[in-house]
């Protein structure tokens, strides 16, 4: 499992719950899924390699939250889109112990 740098940032904080609700990340993998990063979502939550996630496969998948996201915080999408990017795999990664998903 990878290692993350706790606490988060408040971005940090604020992206995760902000596109996934908060609490646990089921939801978040469902979501993604559906959005045609399957592939990625599945090596974030197994034990083995993470994939990387660009923030256009992200701005592309979830782009309305990110514009939402943005304009909350006075950021560009490009900048909410790259920095979500590069969280979510080691979020994910450290949220879901020996490639189980948490659910509570």
């Amino acid at each position: 499992m990878a290692a993350i740098d706790a606490p988060a940032t408040p971005l940090e904080l604020f992206l995760i719950t902000t596109l996934f609700d908060g609490g646990h990340i089921a939801p978040a993998v469902e979501e993604l899924r559906a959005a045609g990063l399957g592939d990625k979502v599945d090596s974030w939550i197994s034990t083995g390699e993470n994939q990387p996630l660009t923030a256009d496969e992200l701005a592309k998948a979830l782009g309305d939250s990110i514009a939402r996201i943005a304009a909350i915080q006075g950021l560009s999408t490009d900048e909410v889109a790259q920095k979500a990017a590069a969280a979510l795999p080691v979020t994910f990664d450290a949220l879901s112990p020996e490639g189980q998903v948490v659910t509570e």
